[in-house]
């Protein structure tokens, strides 16, 4: 049986990772080192993010609060995500797939137009905010595609079935998604794209011989739904087994911690052919700020 080292990896798409949908433990990146929920964050003297702790992103999963990056030379950097800090202060969030751009603040007023006469792609603006009402007109997706998806389509008359003007629906595992996405070939990049010509048949995910789907996380808004198998190099995980390691060593303390955890990893048929190997989010109890980030330094956060 093959054996691998811990790796450590984020999937999905800009606008799944934009919705905090999928991320992974902690993980050792090109050039540094990489942690999760290092640190708190106050807002005007109240805090809103808890160091040790995960946040609840917009579709129910578990997300990191802060990641710290700790690059070869002992800097550190902390990024925080994205739509928190936006509704945190109070700022306007959206995203135009076409362009890959994070839109902050309110965006200039366009002229109305056809959406394929609009070349700066702003047909594909997101507007990730939950609104207080029902939009007027919401952009909607294909519901009958939805639905042969094993998608669940969500009430039109509650403004949590929407995120800005965009309709949500829930898929098969119960992650929502946008409807517009389903079967929506502008939204691929080039990247997507590769991804789909051996990983797509039919517009949905290839079966094995147990019936299981299988390939890349990154079109699984595309498709409607993520693969029972996900792929990671050459091989494959499944993600619920991760999230399922991962929750088991979320808030133990460090005396019962193991610190470490492995998955299988799986070839295309679903067959065990080694594992995948993922560490604990670290334990700073009792230290300093300075004491803590001498331990990420020496990657001794986490004995």
């Amino acid at each position: 049986m093959k054996e691998h080292k811990r790796i450590g990896t984020f999937f999905g798409g800009f606008a799944t990772a934009l919705a905090l949908s999928a991320c992974l433990t902690t993980a050792l990146a090109a050039s540094g080192t990489v942690s999760y929920n290092f640190a708190n964050v106050a807002l005007d003297g109240t805090q809103k993010i808890t160091a040790g702790q995960d946040i609840t992103a917009a579709n129910g999963q578990k997300v990191p609060g802060s990641i710290l990056y700790t690059d070869e030379a002992g800097g550190k950097t902390n990024y925080l995500p994205i739509r928190t800090i936006s509704e945190l202060l109070g700022v306007e969030i959206g995203y135009d797939s076409a362009t890959k751009t994070v839109l902050l603040g309110k965006q200039p007023t366009k002229p109305a137009a056809a959406p394929e006469a609009q070349p700066d792609g702003s047909e594909n603006v997101i507007d990730l905010r939950t609104p207080k009402t029902v939009p007027e007109n919401p952009r909607r997706g294909d519901t009958a595609l939805i639905k042969s998806r094993g998608g669940t389509i969500l009430p039109d008359d509650d403004p949590n079935s929407y995120q800005g003007n965009e309709k949500m629906f829930k898929d098969k595992n119960g992650q929502l998604r946008y409807e517009y996405m389903v079967g929506n070939e502008s939204i691929l990049t080039d990247l997507d794209k590769k991804a789909a010509e051996w990983s797509i048949v039919d517009g949905v995910y290839p079966k094995n011989k147990k019936g299981e789907s299988y390939g890349s996380l990154l079109l699984a808004d595309y498709v409607g739904y993520a693969p029972d198998l996900t792929q990671l190099g050459d091989e494959y995980i499944r993600q619920s087994e991760l999230q399922a390691a991962s929750d088991a060593l979320n808030g133990l303390p460090e005396k019962k911690c193991p610190h470490t955890y492995s998955i299988p990893l799986y070839n295309k048929e679903g067959e065990i052919i080694g594992e995948h190997e993922g560490r604990c989010q670290g334990h700073f109890d009792g230290m300093t700020l300075e004491e803590a980030q001498e331990a990420v330094r020496q990657n001794k956060w986490w004995q």
